[in-house]
């Protein structure tokens, strides 16, 4: 029975892959429709999901103020203890909201109370954590006046909502939750997290790139409106009991975890039989994991470990997956760590096994590596793998970023950095501002989703590396360690602040900073200095999303770490300052601001 057995899962792990590839075949970029007709349900009852931040929205009573619903609709949606339950920072809770029909779009309407420093901007995705955006709530209020709202006036904040269809219901989709998407979202936490299916997913949100829908709302719809999420190892054990009120839910969710741990399984072997190929086909040797293609002898154990020992002692243990290079292999690549091969530093440029790397040889590896180990970032550098010699040096094995790092192309040193054709080429703004949320993601992550939060401690342009997609990734983890208070956290959102000011100046960080203090703290002329103050190469450019950038690096500078915002606002703000500038190249700009991006974008080596 066990051969069929096998065969038969075998077979399912196939189709299941093939139709993984037939799904995101089917990506494309089209936004989640919050659309409505005369044909569309009037109205309904449905959910939309909010997270408890601080300081004013970490408690269930703020929260059920804000969006108008009662404590106790809101603590028996998310199974919470009771109405009084403390929550934990980016707890996600369940809000049931009305949804109606304006004839043209869905919205579940709120009125809101205009406080001090108060803008439709500031608002949409601080309170209402980008549920909403200002331009809706700009024609929802035509009396108030967008750029001098006044403390104590009712505005009108419309909410993202939608109503199931007829071919839901069928289906037996009884709601359509709105959710913002988080940078570190995928398709299979977030199905899993509301027990929900991957494909019903994809079907509502019109298969759109969920990368481009990052803190935007979607549409989840599910059959029951559960979220199913990890507490933190310290609430205690009546909190964690909260998630899991109801029985119905707990067969889903076992039946689906096994799914996953199989799918896992599989993965893994087919992982090691592609793992053990290359290793007989390659000069490298790889690091023993769990589970082995074929039972190893004795001897042949014994001299895979004494090789590990000799190249990495008291090291490899904090290596994973990496490779261990043999030293011969590195040094042939890099011609004895020739000149020719230095691209900056002690790091060089190698060719191994038809794969570009970069090789960063140092005499301290051991806390390095027991960091990056830890790490798994689309915008962190990644650790390929590493070797040692006799005399105590280590060569860390790196991706290779195609286009160089990020201070080379802000202060070029030569005109080394040029177009096929010729002619000198600098960053977009649009560049330049996925660029910020690229690094700012990247840092988030270290902060609030490693245990313990790590400090990267040397945010710099030269430590941010640029694909040929131009995608940041941070590199340079030589000073990380981990935090021990959040304040230690700050001293990178400083370093952060003064990229964001070369970004925008093009200016070396001091320089520019005591000029935008002057700029932004005088009303007189602010526009016209600070355009001069702007980096004369980059001649296409929202100012006021350029202004909104700037006060943004100001407070991220400011001299008391208290008063410096988390990654996590950071985030929004640059997610909310990437969609209003997309929305400005595709309404407003010429066909000749068109073409210098195009440009631009393709992909130069900056070496």
């Amino acid at each position: 029975m066990g051969v069929p057995l096998v065969s038969l899962f075998y077979s399912f792990f196939i189709f299941l892959i093939l139709s993984s590839s037939n799904i995101t075949a089917q990506t494309s970029s089209t936004d989640t429709d919050f659309s409505c007709s005369l044909n569309s349900s009037s109205s309904c009852d449905t959910y939309v999901t909010y997270r408890a931040r601080p300081p004013n929205y970490f408690d269930v009573g703020s929260i059920s103020d804000l969006l108008e619903v009662s404590r106790l609709s809101i603590a028996k949606a998310t199974g919470l203890a009771s109405e009084d339950t403390e929550l934990f920072p980016d707890q996600l809770l369940l809000v049931p909201v009305k949804c109606y029909c304006n004839g043209s779009h869905y919205f579940s309407n709120v009125t809101y109370q205009i406080k001090k420093g108060d803008s439709f901007y500031s608002v949409s995705i601080g309170a209402f954590e980008n549920l909403t955006n200002y331009h809706l709530m700009q024609d929802m209020n035509p009396a108030l006046d967008p750029t001098n709202l006044t403390v104590g006036e009712e505005a009108v904040f419309p909410l993202f909502c939608k109503c199931p269809a007829r071919s839901d219901l069928e289906k037996g989709l009884q709601y359509l939750v709105t959710y913002v998407w988080q940078p570190w979202d995928g398709i299979l936490t977030v199905s899993n997290m509301f027990g929900a299916s991957a494909g019903d997913i994809l079907a509502a949100n019109n298969c759109r790139n969920f990368t481009a829908a990052i803190c935007l709302p979607v549409l989840i719809p599910v059959k029951l409106p559960i979220i199913l999420q990890s507490y933190p190892s310290s609430t205690s054990s009546s909190k964690s009991k909260r998630g899991w009120i109801l029985i119905p839910v707990l067969s889903i969710t076992g039946l689906l975890a096994v799914f996953l741990f199989c799918l896992m399984v599989c993965m893994r072997l087919v992982d090691e039989k592609r793992r053990a190929k290359l290793a007989r086909n390659s000069s490298t040797l790889e690091t023993s994991d769990l589970f082995h293609t074929k039972k190893a002898s004795k001897d042949e154990i014994m001299d895979r470990k004494n090789i590990q020992d000799k190249l990495l002692p008291g090291v490899s243990g904090y290596i994973g997956k990496a490779i261990i290079y043999d030293l011969k292999i590195i040094m042939e690549a890099t011609l004895n760590l020739s000149e020719r091969y230095r691209i900056g530093g002690s790091m060089y440029k190698a060719t191994i096994n038809d794969q570009v790397v970069a090789v960063k040889k140092t005499k301290q590896a051991s806390e390095e590596l027991a960091i990056l180990q830890k790490l798994n970032h689309a915008n962190l550098v990644k650790l390929m793998g590493v070797s040692s010699d006799d005399h105590g040096n280590f060569f860390l094995v790196y991706e290779y970023a195609e286009s160089g790092s990020l201070d080379q192309w802000l202060f070029p040193r030569s005109s080394s950095i040029s177009s096929s054709s010729g002619s000198e080429v600098s960053l977009g703004w649009s560049q330049r501002l996925h660029i910020a949320l690229d690094v700012a993601n990247a840092l988030q992550y270290l902060h609030e989703h490693t245990q313990p939060s790590i400090v990267h401690g040397d945010i710099r342009t030269c430590s941010i590396l640029l694909d040929s997609r131009f995608k940041a990734k941070i590199a340079s983890f030589s000073t990380a360690k981990h935090a021990t208070n959040s304040m230690m956290l700050k001293g990178d959102v400083f370093a952060f602040g003064l990229v964001l000011l070369e970004l925008l100046s093009g200016k070396k960080a001091v320089e520019a900073k005591d000029e935008i203090e002057g700029i932004l703290e005088v009303e007189d002329n602010r526009e016209e200095k600070f355009r001069r103050w702007m980096d004369p190469k980059l001649r296409f450019y929202p100012v006021d999303d350029a202004l909104n950038l700037a006060a943004l690096a100001k407070v991220c500078t400011s001299e008391k770490s208290a008063e410096r915002p988390r990654m996590t606002d950071i985030v929004f703000n640059l997610c909310f300052l990437t969609q209003s500038s997309f929305e400005v190249y595709g309404k407003s700009w010429t066909s000749g601001e068109a073409d210098e991006i195009v440009q631009i974008v393709s992909p130069v080596i900056a070496r």
